[in-house]
């Protein structure tokens, strides 16, 4: 009888920061601390799947001039048969980030992104969970911003067994739904001269293209990932967030007079989506789901100003499938 184990193909990837830098002078990021984990492992030899199943790396101060920094990162990927469920294959993506400094003005203590999926034996679409994704004392401009993050936004996976979790009636298509709406509403309260400023009047901007317009064309979105998945090739996916919404508090400090008095924030969010005048668009927990893959980034940039330029800061992308 054939073990169930040989049945599936791992993938999962994570790294630290990756990017672009514009100005004040040109720069390709490579990732940083990056892993990858790829292949049927269930079919080798015990002692080489010990050896094949589980990456990480670690590395430490990092420093690109006065622009980025962090004193230590940690990556890791593994993928396993469950435990729990009989047949099933586990895969696990985690990326850190510790003591982050991006001008200034980005700054948190700890940033963690993890995925895990189980896929179950003759079913396209994983279980996923984001357990132990989080921040720690992220702030903006000396501001802590403190983002809600719902982690539970993927819902139960398709019961169907050839479904896929962008599929129209999904938990995780109705997350994302829900959530273009709220964005659209929070978008039209923003002054005319704010949306300008972050490219959100432009039909060519990141925000637009990324986003679909915050309007689900279901239609459109099944035969994008249909097409993929039958050609096993890429799709730019959906994308969404796992952070609903982000308080940005003032700072209290006193003034000459002795008088208390409230400072407040120089950024605007809404959303996931944080925009502070000087210094760019800052995207939080970013999550695009393809046909089969889930990616999350918990920090992308699009720098402007004080620098110019992109960077994403603790990336997993982890998929997998059937493997005859």
């Amino acid at each position: 009888m054939k073990d169930n184990r040989t049945s599936h193909y791992f993938h999962a990837e994570a790294h630290a920061l990756a990017g672009k830098l514009k100005l004040p002078f040109e720069e390709q990021i490579k990732k940083q601390a990056f892993v990858k984990l790829e292949g049927p492992l269930a079919d080798l030899p015990d002692e080489e799947r010990a050896q094949r199943n589980y990456f990480s790396q670690h590395a430490k101060d990092f420093r690109l001039e006065g622009i980025i920094s962090y004193t230590a990162a940690h990556t890791q990927v593994s993928g396993h048969t469950s435990d729990k469920h009989d047949g099933a294959s586990v895969t696990l993506a985690t990326s850190v980030v510790e003591d982050l400094n991006v001008l200034n003005v980005v700054t948190a203590d700890r940033v963690v992104a993890q995925i895990s999926t189980t896929h179950f034996p003759g079913e396209y679409s994983p279980h996923v969970t984001f357990l132990g994704t989080h921040f720690e004392n992220l702030r903006i401009a000396r501001h802590k911003a403190e983002p809600y993050l719902k982690l539970d936004l993927a819902g139960q996976r398709p019961a169907d067994k050839d479904a896929m979790s962008v599929d129209q009636k999904t938990d995780l298509m109705s997350s994302v739904k829900a959530q273009y709406q709220r964005l659209k509403t929070a978008l039209e309260s923003l002054a005319g001269e704010d949306r300008k400023k972050m490219r959100l009047t432009d039909a060519d901007g990141l925000l637009a293209k990324k986003y679909h317009g915050f309007i689900l064309n279901h239609a459109e979105i099944q035969e994008q990932a249909s097409t993929a998945r039958k050609n096993d090739s890429k799709w730019d996916g959906v994308t969404c967030s796992l952070v609903e919404n982000v308080e940005i508090k003032d700072i209290s400090a006193k003034a000459a007079d002795g008088k208390s008095i409230q400072i407040p924030p120089p950024a605007k969010s809404f959303g996931h989506v944080i925009h502070v005048p000087d210094f760019g668009n800052i995207f939080l927990a970013e999550l695009t789901v393809n046909h089969n893959s889930y990616k999350l980034t918990m920090i992308r940039l699009e720098l402007g100003c004080l620098a110019a330029g992109s960077a994403s800061l603790s990336t997993c992308n982890v998929n997998g499938k059937g493997h005859p």
